[in-house]
Protein backbone atom coordinates (compact mmCIF):
# COMPACT_ATOMS: atom_id res chain seq x y z
CA UNK A 1 0.00 0.00 0.00
CA UNK A 2 1.37 3.45 -0.93
CA UNK A 3 2.40 5.61 2.02
CA UNK A 4 0.52 8.53 0.44
CA UNK A 5 -2.82 6.69 0.58
CA UNK A 6 -3.74 8.07 4.01
CA UNK A 7 -2.80 11.62 3.05
CA UNK A 8 -4.76 11.36 -0.20
CA UNK A 9 -8.02 10.14 1.31
CA UNK A 10 -7.72 12.79 4.04
CA UNK A 11 -7.18 15.47 1.40
CA UNK A 12 -10.12 14.28 -0.71
CA UNK A 13 -12.43 14.16 2.29
CA UNK A 14 -11.52 17.66 3.46
CA UNK A 15 -11.67 19.01 -0.07
CA UNK A 16 -15.29 17.88 -0.21
CA UNK A 17 -16.01 19.31 3.23
CA UNK A 18 -17.01 15.87 4.55
CA UNK A 19 -16.50 14.98 8.21
CA UNK A 20 -14.61 11.83 9.09
CA UNK A 21 -17.76 10.49 10.75
CA UNK A 22 -19.85 11.03 7.60
CA UNK A 23 -17.22 9.48 5.32
CA UNK A 24 -16.94 6.46 7.60
CA UNK A 25 -20.71 5.95 7.53
CA UNK A 26 -20.84 6.28 3.75
CA UNK A 27 -17.98 3.82 3.34
CA UNK A 28 -19.59 1.46 5.86
CA UNK A 29 -16.69 1.28 8.30
CA UNK A 30 -16.13 2.67 11.80
CA UNK A 31 -14.78 6.17 12.27
CA UNK A 32 -11.90 4.73 14.30
CA UNK A 33 -10.87 2.47 11.42
CA UNK A 34 -11.07 5.32 8.89
CA UNK A 35 -8.95 7.42 11.23
CA UNK A 36 -6.33 4.65 11.26
CA UNK A 37 -6.35 4.48 7.46
CA UNK A 38 -5.96 8.25 7.15
CA UNK A 39 -3.07 8.33 9.63
CA UNK A 40 -1.38 5.33 7.99
CA UNK A 41 -1.60 3.26 11.16
CA UNK A 42 -3.35 0.38 9.38
CA UNK A 43 -3.46 -0.86 5.81
CA UNK A 44 -6.77 -1.42 4.06
CA UNK A 45 -7.90 -4.04 1.58
CA UNK A 46 -7.93 -3.59 -2.19
CA UNK A 47 -11.74 -3.68 -2.07
CA UNK A 48 -11.70 -0.64 0.21
CA UNK A 49 -9.32 1.19 -2.16
CA UNK A 50 -11.76 0.61 -5.05
CA UNK A 51 -14.74 1.62 -2.92
CA UNK A 52 -13.01 4.81 -1.73
CA UNK A 53 -11.93 5.72 -5.27
CA UNK A 54 -15.56 5.36 -6.44
CA UNK A 55 -16.76 7.37 -3.45
CA UNK A 56 -14.53 10.35 -4.27
CA UNK A 57 -14.81 9.94 -8.03
CA UNK A 58 -11.12 9.38 -8.70
CA UNK A 59 -9.03 6.57 -10.15
CA UNK A 60 -7.38 3.91 -8.00
CA UNK A 61 -4.01 5.01 -9.42
CA UNK A 62 -4.58 8.53 -8.09
CA UNK A 63 -5.73 7.41 -4.67
CA UNK A 64 -2.68 5.13 -4.35
CA UNK A 65 -0.29 7.88 -5.44
CA UNK A 66 0.66 6.13 -8.69
CA UNK A 67 -0.71 8.92 -10.89
CA UNK A 68 -1.13 12.67 -10.32
CA UNK A 69 -4.18 12.68 -12.63
CA UNK A 70 -7.49 12.04 -10.95
CA UNK A 71 -9.21 10.59 -14.01
CA UNK A 72 -6.73 10.32 -16.92
CA UNK A 73 -9.23 8.99 -19.46
CA UNK A 74 -12.25 11.05 -18.47
CA UNK A 75 -13.65 13.60 -20.91
CA UNK A 76 -15.43 16.58 -19.45
CA UNK A 77 -17.85 19.05 -20.98
CA UNK A 78 -16.50 22.62 -21.38
CA UNK A 79 -18.88 23.97 -18.71
CA UNK A 80 -17.72 21.33 -16.26
CA UNK A 81 -14.09 22.13 -17.03
CA UNK A 82 -14.70 25.81 -16.30
CA UNK A 83 -16.42 25.01 -13.03
CA UNK A 84 -13.65 22.62 -11.98
CA UNK A 85 -11.01 25.19 -12.94
CA UNK A 86 -12.69 27.87 -10.79
CA UNK A 87 -12.97 25.45 -7.87
CA UNK A 88 -9.29 24.50 -8.19
CA UNK A 89 -8.22 28.16 -8.34
CA UNK A 90 -10.22 28.99 -5.22
CA UNK A 91 -8.86 25.94 -3.42
CA UNK A 92 -5.25 26.78 -4.33
CA UNK A 93 -5.73 30.38 -3.22
CA UNK A 94 -7.16 29.31 0.13
CA UNK A 95 -4.42 26.70 0.65
CA UNK A 96 -1.63 29.22 0.00
CA UNK A 97 -3.14 32.09 2.03
CA UNK A 98 -3.92 29.84 4.99
CA UNK A 99 -0.47 28.24 4.91
CA UNK A 100 1.19 31.66 5.00
CA UNK A 101 -1.03 32.50 8.00
CA UNK A 102 0.08 29.22 9.63
CA UNK A 103 3.76 30.07 9.05
CA UNK A 104 3.37 33.47 10.71
CA UNK A 105 1.58 31.90 13.68
CA UNK A 106 4.56 29.58 14.16
CA UNK A 107 6.93 32.54 13.81
CA UNK A 108 4.98 34.44 16.49
CA UNK A 109 5.31 31.47 18.83
CA UNK A 110 9.04 31.16 18.16
CA UNK A 111 9.29 34.93 18.69
CA UNK A 112 12.80 35.41 17.34
CA UNK A 113 13.35 38.55 15.27
CA UNK A 114 16.04 37.16 12.95
CA UNK A 115 14.03 34.01 12.22
CA UNK A 116 10.91 36.04 11.43
CA UNK A 117 12.87 38.51 9.29
CA UNK A 118 14.63 35.81 7.23
CA UNK A 119 11.36 33.88 6.76
CA UNK A 120 9.50 36.99 5.58
CA UNK A 121 12.28 37.94 3.17
CA UNK A 122 12.30 34.43 1.67
CA UNK A 123 8.55 34.71 0.99
CA UNK A 124 8.91 38.23 -0.44
CA UNK A 125 11.71 37.07 -2.73
CA UNK A 126 9.56 34.21 -4.06
CA UNK A 127 6.52 36.44 -4.61
CA UNK A 128 8.66 39.08 -6.30
CA UNK A 129 9.92 36.47 -8.78
CA UNK A 130 6.35 35.41 -9.57
CA UNK A 131 5.32 39.02 -10.19
CA UNK A 132 8.26 39.54 -12.54
CA UNK A 133 7.42 36.37 -14.49
CA UNK A 134 3.70 37.16 -14.74
CA UNK A 135 4.50 40.71 -15.80
CA UNK A 136 5.97 39.22 -18.97
CA UNK A 137 2.59 37.86 -20.11
CA UNK A 138 2.40 40.91 -22.36
CA UNK A 139 5.53 41.92 -24.25
CA UNK A 140 4.22 45.51 -24.34
CA UNK A 141 4.36 45.83 -20.54
CA UNK A 142 6.97 48.45 -19.64
CA UNK A 143 9.94 46.86 -17.87
CA UNK A 144 10.80 50.30 -16.45
CA UNK A 145 8.08 49.55 -13.88
CA UNK A 146 10.89 47.72 -12.03
CA UNK A 147 14.10 49.39 -10.90
CA UNK A 148 16.17 46.27 -11.57
CA UNK A 149 16.72 44.99 -15.09
CA UNK A 150 15.70 41.42 -15.92
CA UNK A 151 19.30 40.18 -15.86
CA UNK A 152 20.10 42.05 -12.65
CA UNK A 153 16.95 40.83 -10.88
CA UNK A 154 17.51 37.17 -11.80
CA UNK A 155 21.04 37.17 -10.43
CA UNK A 156 20.40 39.33 -7.38
CA UNK A 157 17.07 37.79 -6.37
CA UNK A 158 18.43 34.24 -6.58
CA UNK A 159 21.37 35.33 -4.45
CA UNK A 160 19.02 37.04 -1.98
CA UNK A 161 16.86 33.92 -1.68
CA UNK A 162 19.79 31.59 -1.04
CA UNK A 163 21.39 34.03 1.42
CA UNK A 164 18.18 34.36 3.48
CA UNK A 165 17.58 30.61 3.32
CA UNK A 166 21.08 29.95 4.68
CA UNK A 167 20.56 32.55 7.41
CA UNK A 168 17.20 31.04 8.38
CA UNK A 169 18.67 27.53 8.61
CA UNK A 170 21.53 28.88 10.74
CA UNK A 171 19.19 30.74 13.12
CA UNK A 172 16.74 27.82 13.40
CA UNK A 173 19.63 25.47 14.19
CA UNK A 174 20.85 27.83 16.93
CA UNK A 175 17.32 28.12 18.31
CA UNK A 176 16.80 24.34 18.37
CA UNK A 177 20.03 23.83 20.35
CA UNK A 178 19.25 26.52 22.92
CA UNK A 179 18.17 25.09 26.27
CA UNK A 180 16.58 28.37 27.38
CA UNK A 181 14.16 28.65 24.44
CA UNK A 182 10.70 27.12 24.52
CA UNK A 183 10.32 25.06 21.34
CA UNK A 184 7.16 24.83 19.22
CA UNK A 185 6.10 21.19 19.04
CA UNK A 186 4.56 20.12 15.73
CA UNK A 187 3.05 16.88 14.47
CA UNK A 188 0.10 15.76 12.35
CA UNK A 189 -2.12 15.58 15.43
CA UNK A 190 -0.96 18.91 16.91
CA UNK A 191 -1.45 20.75 13.62
CA UNK A 192 -4.90 19.17 13.20
CA UNK A 193 -6.01 20.14 16.70
CA UNK A 194 -4.10 23.31 17.68
CA UNK A 195 -4.38 24.95 14.26
CA UNK A 196 -7.67 23.33 13.23
CA UNK A 197 -8.82 26.36 11.20
CA UNK A 198 -5.71 26.13 8.99
CA UNK A 199 -4.81 22.44 9.22
CA UNK A 200 -6.61 21.32 6.07
CA UNK A 201 -4.79 23.89 3.93
CA UNK A 202 -1.38 23.18 5.45
CA UNK A 203 -1.73 19.41 5.07
CA UNK A 204 -3.04 19.78 1.51
CA UNK A 205 -0.10 22.01 0.54
CA UNK A 206 2.40 19.52 1.96
CA UNK A 207 0.64 16.58 0.32
CA UNK A 208 0.30 18.22 -3.12
CA UNK A 209 3.85 19.58 -3.16
CA UNK A 210 5.33 16.21 -2.26
CA UNK A 211 3.29 14.67 -5.09
CA UNK A 212 4.80 17.22 -7.49
CA UNK A 213 8.29 16.19 -6.33
CA UNK A 214 7.69 12.72 -7.79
Amino acid sequence: MSKSFGNTITYLRKERGITQKQAAEDLEISQALLSHYEKGIRECSLDFVIKTADYYGVSCDYILGVSAQRNPGEMEEPAEKQENKAMLENLNRRVIVNTVDFIFRILMEINEREITKASAEIMMSTLYSLIRILYKNNSDNDEDFFQKSTYSYECRNNSLFEDRKARLIEKITEYSKSRSKEKVELSYQIISEKYSDLASSVLNLIHNTEKLMK
